[in-house]
Order: C-alpha cells, then structure tokens, then sequence
C-alpha cells in the first residue's frame, strides 16, 4: 500500500524574499524594517512583511506537508531563501521563471526523500504565468502534478479568451490516471456553479478534493476580495483523477475577515487548500 500524501495548494499573494547577501534567519530577524525593506527596492514588487512569511511557514510546518503548490512566488531565489530560512531546508524547491509580465510565478516545495525521483518541467504554451508539471516516483507509476495559476478576471473582457484557451491547453495535457491538478484557477469550479470557460477541464475525469469530503459550496471559499462590497469564492484548487482516493481536505482559514484592512492583515489575500490523498496500485 502506498502512503498517504499531504498536498496543499496557496496563492502567497506577492511572495518576495530577494537578499542582497546571506544570512542566517536570526540575522534575517534582527534587521531593521527599513533595511529588510531596502534589500529588494523594487516599488511594485516589494519584500513580503517577515510576519507574514514566518506565518506562511508555520502553517506549512504544523501540517507536514509532503508537497506544497505555491503561486505568485518572486523567483527561484526567494523560494530558495524561503525554504533555507524558514522551513529549515526540508524542501526540494522547483521553479521556472517564465511567462510572467508581474515576476510572480508558480513553484513548488517537495519534502526532501518523499519519492525515490522527481522531475519538473515547464509546460510550453501561451500561459499568463508559467506552468509546472512534476513527476513523482518511477516513470509511468508515479503520480502526475500540474500547479497552475490561470490568467485573472480582469480586462475589458475579464480575460475570458485568454483564461478559456489556457483551460483548453491544460486539459489537453492531464492524463486519465494518477494525475492531480492544483492552483489558482481565477474563477468558479464547482460544479453547477462553474463559469463556462471551465467546461473542457470539467469534463475531464477529475474530482475536487472537497467536493470529495462533502464540504458545502458554501464553505469552499478560498479567496477574500472587497471592492464593490465584499466578495468571497473557491479560485483555488485541487483536483485529482477518480483512482486517487480523497481521505481528508479542507481549507484552512485562520481567521475570515470583515473589512479590507482585516484582510490585510492576513498571510495572504487567498486561503491554503489541502488534501490527504492516496493513489492505489501495482506496477
């Protein structure tokens, strides 16, 4: 029987970590505000607050998690720091630096010694943000895993054209079997609920992990935005082929704000999705 895996899925909301030299994290800890500040000065891509990071890390800590799909990442190198500083080097980190105008990308943390191999690729394709497929295990029996992060809704036409033919280009890539997709999808998956752009992805033969627990739509929610008045939805993720068994998932919300300057306060503007699943079978 294969064990278990604990998989969770975060949008870190511009998740910048860049140093201008090394440090331990007590040094790290010990900088004044304005020199951590000053070590990336980029106006529109700033350092992410350390009390932040450190809560990022915490909960990735508490959970064990196995593998951790992470978006709006600043670059190898503050995945890397992330990884060293935070969460004591326990992670394999991987990350491909393309496709984004915004310097964010898609990455993940893979716990170091969890599968025999892993290989990661960037899927080619015309993506707002890169795309990462991981292998995981021996070729052709290990698992499949796709970390997204489709294009947003905005623009004259909320993105649809582009977001749509993402959404083509990913399912023409995710296998049948021992395959699990996760990310943030900048829209609404659930099914009978779903935007249309979604329908060729949903017509694959996947399942949402919490749909799978039996969590009510309701609940599902994944991101917190107020604008024109609040508004909260499930834009993120996890989807896994029908072999792979869902033994838990949840979202894990430390608090659900009320006002913009609650939601300010959080880690991120998104919630983490995780899942305990296990895929079954023999070579």
């Amino acid at each position: 029987m294969i064990q278990p895996l604990h998989v969770a899925s975060f949008n870190a909301e511009n998740f910048y970590l860049l140093l201008d030299r090394e440090l331990s994290r007590a040094e790290l800890d010990a900088l004044g505000g304005d020199a951590y500040r000053a070590m990336n000065p980029s106006i529109y891509n700033p350092n992410k607050p350390r009390e932040k990071i450190a809560a990022i890390a915490a909960t990735i800590l508490d959970n064990a998690f196995d593998l951790v799909g992470l978006c709006e990442v600043g670059g190898l190198e503050t995945l890397e720091n992330f990884n060293r500083l935070y969460l004591g080097d326990r992670y394999e980190c991987f990350l491909f630096e393309e496709n984004s105008t915004r310097g964010i990308f898609v990455g993940v943390l893979l716990r170091r010694g969890r599968f025999p191999t892993a290989r990661a690729f960037n899927v080619p394709g015309s993506f707002s943000r890169n795309m990462l497929k991981l292998e995981l295990g021996e070729e052709g029996y290990g698992l499949e895993v796709f970390v997204v992060h489709l294009k947003s809704q905005r623009g004259d036409d909320q993105g649809i054209e582009f977001r749509a033919a993402e959404v083509e280009r990913l399912a023409s890539l995710v296998r049948a079997r021992r395959c699990v997709v996760m990310g943030d999808f900048n829209g609404i998956l659930i099914r009978g609920m779903h935007q249309f752009e979604y329908d060729r992805f949903l017509d694959l033969p996947l399942c949402d992990v919490l749909a799978a627990v039996g969590i009510p739509p309701a609940e599902r929610r994944t991101h917190y935005y107020f604008g024109n008045g609040k508004k909260f939805a499930q834009l993120d993720y996890i989807f896994c082929t029908h072999d792979i068994e869902v033994l838990d998932a949840s979202v894990l919300e430390e608090a659900v704000p009320s006002n913009r300057e609650e939601r300010d306060r959080l880690p991120s503007d998104h919630a983490l999705i995780r899942a305990v699943i296990r895929a079954e079978g023999e070579r």
